[in-house]
Order: C-alpha cells, then structure tokens, then sequence
C-alpha cells in the first residue's frame, strides 16, 4: 500500500502545482482525510461536518477566504448553497 500512497500523493503534488483546487472523491473510510492531512500538514483544515469548522465557513466565506485566501482543506463538503454570496 506504500507504493500506492506515494504514487496518489505525487498525483495530487503535481495538480496542487498547477490547479489552484484540487477535489479528492472516493468511497467512506478509505483514508482521504489522512492523505490530505500528511500531504499539506501546515495547511488550514476545516472538517465541514464539525458544528463550529461549518459555523465558521458558512457565516461569512468571504471574510474567511480573505483571511486564507489559499492553502486550505474543506473536508466533508458536500453542499453549499452560494446564492446568497451575491
């Protein structure tokens, strides 16, 4: 699984260096969260399905991308209505 986990997290190396978003989909429980953590440890990490991390980026997302206008991780994402931001 070492060989797999270098070869995934290459892949997403090269796209960060020239995509600014990058999207990780997979099946539950099959290790995202942990790829992306040990890929960017210093990077800003919201877990969405945590009250507060979802509190804090749905209140006002663009003071928090003003804030950190790159290098963040959205974990759980699933839907975010972004009408209102107009």
């Amino acid at each position: 699984m070492t060989g797999f986990k270098r070869n995934v997290s290459s892949k997403i190396n090269y796209l960060l260096e020239h995509f600014p978003v990058v999207v990780i989909l997979g099946v539950r429980q099959a290790g995202k969260t942990t790829l992306v953590k040990s890929i960017r440890p210093d990077w800003k990490y919201y877990d969405l399905e945590k009250p507060s991390d979802y509190g804090a980026v749905s209140y006002h997302p663009e003071f928090l991308f003003q804030q950190y206008p790159e290098h963040v991780i959205f974990d759980e994402a699933k839907f975010f209505p972004i009408c209102h931001l107009a």
